[in-house]
């Protein structure tokens, strides 16, 4: 079998493919078709409303800690 720059095949024990490994930095040709077939996904849409800041975080975190029916011990 020719070798292709940029792929690698593994194969088990017995001598058998099991594995192509990819380069898609030598191979950008195979990225259309990765995507295509559903390999390769688009980059999730990042919507900032659905995130918090550190401090409202720790605001929240703190408010449910006040929650809890014992406190922690004074050290």
């Amino acid at each position: 079998m020719a070798r292709i720059p940029g792929i690698q095949i593994e194969r088990d024990s017995k001598g058998r493919p099991t594995f192509a490994r990819i380069n898609l930095k030598k191979r950008k040709d195979a990225i259309p078709y990765l995507k295509q077939v559903g390999a390769i996904e688009e980059e999730p849409v990042i919507n900032p409303d659905d995130y918090i800041t550190g401090e409202e975080l720790i605001k929240q975190v703190h408010d449910e800690i006040e929650k809890w029916p014992w406190k922690p011990e004074q050290r």
